[in-house]
């Protein structure tokens, strides 16, 4: 299906590269819309029921081929799972995992073990909640391959100079004041039957696992990324886009997209705002060409067309050229050029990019991946189909009542990080788990000049999340900052 194309245009595309399958058109945009999260290209497998059985934007066969074989499977009979068992009444949820069995509850004379995975906001906030709940007997032991936690909400300032490295990241060894354990080691197995974690060095078993090892970024799947682009969500990269900055005299300067899905939906459009903020406080501005490349259809398309709006009249009124539906194919380091499927070159003399995301190979190495390419977890409880696993974060996936999934974005893992704290304790503690993610998030949007806007909203809302945006104001900026150093405070 070609999205915004005409039947004459698809017709050539099919007779172009002698494809063995229909290519219609879709000239308004109205299914593409519908169905996806606002990017090509992107799969969508319907079952004989009319109902989207798998959807993702990179056609990963280890995901695709068994949803494809689970169509060809007899359904179950109604109030049966797929083994044929009687469905317990209360596990009867549309689209939540498959039914399991309870947690075993810890022999309490020797207190639970809780392992961690991942020092990001998620991990971060969960060892805190766990930590305050739990008694001395009950260990909770974070584990991560970095020896800090970053605050990534502040990468981009970090960009334009306005934070330094040390302002924005601390010790995760700091954590053991608070009782927690912290082993500094990568994870490389993740053991569900044996209830154990491996680093490089030993195994840790564990009573709960909390899995909140964020996306990870893959530079290496654009060739020539590390030759041309700089990596807009690396702290290593913000300290070169810094730099270049500085010694930037004119010129045109790009900020791309990649490849979806990428984390804080806002970051590239912020980017470039703030890019455009420092250039003109240099004076350079009007010797610069800003330019945002995105495979997206509008800015933030999960926030719905008001807010795409809005950000496109803000990047028009600041002469920032948006190019949406830039289907990313390569860079050429040697021409400077970056080229989307079926484009022109386009030549940048600076390049701000955000790399591909993936689920880390861990958790792809241990078959705990859905047919999306990341975990799966009911909406509700963030367990998996394991019993007494989470997933919370950028490394899970949930879908939404519209079809489109949960964007990724800190506030999401810090939420979703209280909500799998809270049920591990109810466990543990022998009382029900009543704790619930509602789906409710926000974010600020940075536009230089010391001012940014505010959104937030229920993105759990029905048929549509249901997200109001804030006009831009220097209070706004001065909360961000505050919620920065709250967050510091509070958890260190």
């Amino acid at each position: 299906m070609g999205p915004f194309e005409t039947a004459d245009s698809c017709r050539e595309w099919k007779e172009e590269y002698e494809l063995p399958f229909d290519v219609i058109p879709d000239g308004d945009g109205k299914i593409f819309e519908r169905l996806t999260n606002g990017w090509v290209p992107y799969t969508i497998l319907v079952g004989p029921d009319g109902k989207v059985a798998l959807w993702e934007s990179e056609f990963d066969e280890a995901g695709f081929a068994p949803a494809v074989e689970k169509l060809y499977q007899e359904p179950p009979a109604e109030g049966t799972t797929e083994t044929g068992a009687e469905r317990p009444a209360d596990t009867a949820v549309p689209g939540a995992p498959a039914p399991r069995d309870a947690a075993p509850p810890p022999t309490r004379s020797f207190g639970a073990d809780i392992v961690i995975l991942g020092g990001g906001t998620g991990g971060l906030v969960a060892a805190h909640h766990l930590r305050r709940r739990l008694g001395a007997r009950d260990r909770v032991t974070l584990i991560d391959r970095s020896p800090d936690h970053l605050f990534q909400s502040s990468l981009l300032w970090h960009a334009v100079g306005q934070r330094r490295a040390d302002q924005i990241r601390r010790p995760l060894a700091d954590l053991s004041r608070k009782s927690v354990e912290f082993i500094n080691e990568e994870v490389v197995g993740i053991d569900t039957d044996a209830r154990q974690v491996r680093t490089g060095s030993r195994a840790i078993g564990f009573d709960y696992l909390i899995v909140s090892l964020g996306a990870e970024l893959r530079p290496d799947k654009v060739e020539g990324f590390d030759e041309m682009a700089l990596n807009l969500y690396d702290i290593g990269g913000t300290a070169k886009i810094h730099a270049a900055l500085d010694a930037f005299t004119g010129g045109s300067v790009g900020v791309l997209v990649t490849d979806m899905p990428f984390k804080c939906p806002a970051a590239p459009y912020e980017a470039a705002l703030l890019l455009e903020s420092f250039l003109r406080a240099r004076g350079v501005r009007e010797r610069a060409e800003i330019h945002i490349y995105t495979p997206e259809h509008q800015p933030m398309p999960i926030a719905g067309p008001v807010m795409g709006d809005a950000i496109e009249k803000v990047l028009r009124r600041r002469g920032i050229r948006y190019h949406p539906l830039f289907t990313f194919e390569r860079m050429d380091p040697d021409e400077r050029t970056i080229i989307a499927s079926g484009g022109e070159p386009q030549q940048l003399d600076l390049l701000l990019a955000v790399p591909p995301h993936r689920a880390p190979e861990v958790v792809r190495a241990s078959g705990l991946i859905g047919s999306s390419g990341w975990m799966h977890t009911d909406a509700h409880t963030l367990e998996t189909e394991h019993a007494g696993i989470y997933a919370i974060g950028d490394v899970n996936n949930i879908r939404l009542a519209n079809g489109k999934n949960l964007p990724m974005a800190g506030v999401f893992a810090h939420y979703g990080a209280r909500v799998a704290a809270e049920r591990i304790a109810d466990e543990i503690e022998g009382r029900a788990p009543e704790a619930v993610f509602d789906g409710k998030g926000y974010c600020w949007l940075e536009l230089g000049d010391g001012r940014a806007g505010f959104a937030g909203g229920d993105f759990y809302a029905e048929p549509e999340p249901a997200v109001r945006l804030y006009p831009p104001t220097r209070p706004w900026h001065w909360s961000k900052v505050a919620f920065e150093k709250w967050w510091f405070r509070h958890w260190f």
